[in-house]
């Protein structure tokens, strides 16, 4: 099967990017041709996991990409209409330059639907949609105030218009299927995304040593710096927890603007137990999954992949029933679940943890076993090549 794969851009290690190299890798070990096209490509994104693939950047001639830096009053406006101004006209051109000669498209993520429309009108094949969550517009009220209410419209009427021509959805949990039904009125086919679980089976020495924490209990998150996974509720928990005990620190592995952060712990008057990492490649982030003790994730999003990275390497993970990877996780066997107050909650997971090592080492181990009975990209990508096949079976017959 020839398959043409979307993707916004590839230019920072996200969990959405790293899960379409991995498929696409996956895929292509099983004898498909693929290829991947995207408005923008950088070196930071998995280089490991795109070496071997070919990779097309494609972007309009008069878009270009303006550092956050160099932005101007008229750039910032541009902004507010963005999806006039960038996103359409980016996908529209996307979608008409992938070539000829492929059976099936497999977009991922907001905007490429748009792309994967006009990609359809040009080629007649079908559209499967990996859709990790519906665009902001469904879930941010914000968005719809102020100059940012003129794209409501192209939301609204565009946006649900062009999903009526999208032949299969996939989502990654339950928690994304009802978030999709919500947004567009249509249910879609869950497939939980794997892991690679050998990079795990590591020490976390390294870590320890290099960031002075032999002595400590590690508290770790990883994510990508944003208000929807919530890593001041992972400081607000460390602030509860050094009450009692004066070891404890707090790991934040992700990219994204941490002053306001900074000043949170510095306010608590926990600075110094909080430790910021970025750019991290997969060994060294298994490296820091090894050292430490706890993994958090109050996170409320569709999924989560770094969970089950926490998982496979042993780690007992506590984790927001907001999240979508929270289907997985049976409490207090092979993780601890938890709702609002996100930080009291945690916090009281964590201390009894702390006190109880034994059990911290019980749930970390059935943690690991599970993910390697009923979690990998292989079974993953066979899901979707399942997916791709029908799609195309069903196309035919109706074409």
């Amino acid at each position: 099967m020839r398959i043409a794969m979307m993707h916004p851009s590839l230019t920072w290690r996200g969990g959405a990017e790293r899960q379409l190299l991995i498929l696409a890798r996956e895929l292509q070990q099983a004898g498909h041709y693929i290829e991947i096209f995207t408005c923008a490509v950088s070196d930071d994104c998995f280089p490991d996991l795109a070496k071997n693939l070919i990779i097309n950047r494609i972007q309009p001639p008069l878009i270009q990409t303006t550092p956050p830096t160099k932005r101007t009053f008229i750039t910032r406006l541009a902004g507010k209409f963005r999806g006039y101004t960038t996103d359409l006209p980016a996908m529209v051109y996307l979608g008409k330059k992938i070539p000829r000669n492929f059976d099936v498209i497999n977009n991922h993520n907001h905007p490429t639907q748009w792309a994967a429309f006009f990609a359809k009108k040009k080629l007649n094949i079908p559209i499967v949609w990996t859709c990790n969550e519906p665009p902001f517009w469904y879930s941010d009220p914000k968005q719809r105030k102020g100059l940012g209410n003129i794209n409501r419209p192209l939301y609204y009427k565009f946006d649900k218009k062009i999903v009526e021509h999208i032949d299969v959805i996939v989502a990654n949990s339950l928690a994304d299927n009802r978030r999709i039904q919500k947004a567009y009125g249509r249910t879609s086919e869950v497939i939980y995304p794997g892991i690679t679980a050998e990079i795990y089976n590591t020490s976390g020495k390294k870590v320890c040593s290099k960031y002075g924490l032999e002595n400590s209990f590690v508290l770790l998150q990883v994510g990508n710096i944003a208000q929807d996974k919530h890593q001041s509720d992972s400081i607000i928990a460390l602030h509860y927890l050094s009450k009692k005990h004066d070891n404890v620190k707090l790991i934040l592995v992700g990219r994204g603007s941490k002053d306001e952060l900074v000043a949170l712990s510095r306010r608590l008057n926990v600075e110094s137990q909080v430790l910021f990492l970025q750019d991290c490649s997969d060994n060294e982030l298994a490296e820091i999954y090894a050292a430490c003790d706890v993994f958090l994730f109050p996170a409320e999003i569709t999924w989560g992949l770094a969970v089950i990275e926490a998982m496979a390497s042993a780690k007992p993970v506590v984790v927001s029933v907001r999240a979508g990877v929270s289907e997985i996780i049976q409490n207090g066997v092979n993780g601890f679940l938890f709702d609002a107050p996100n930080a009291k909650n945690m916090a009281k997971v964590i201390e009894r943890l702390i006190t109880e090592p034994d059990l911290q080492h019980k749930i970390g181990h059935t943690a690991c076993e599970y993910t390697k009975d009923k979690l990998s990209w292989k079974m993953y990508a066979k899901h979707m090549e399942t997916v791709f096949e029908k799609s195309v079976d069903n196309f035919k017959k109706n074409h």
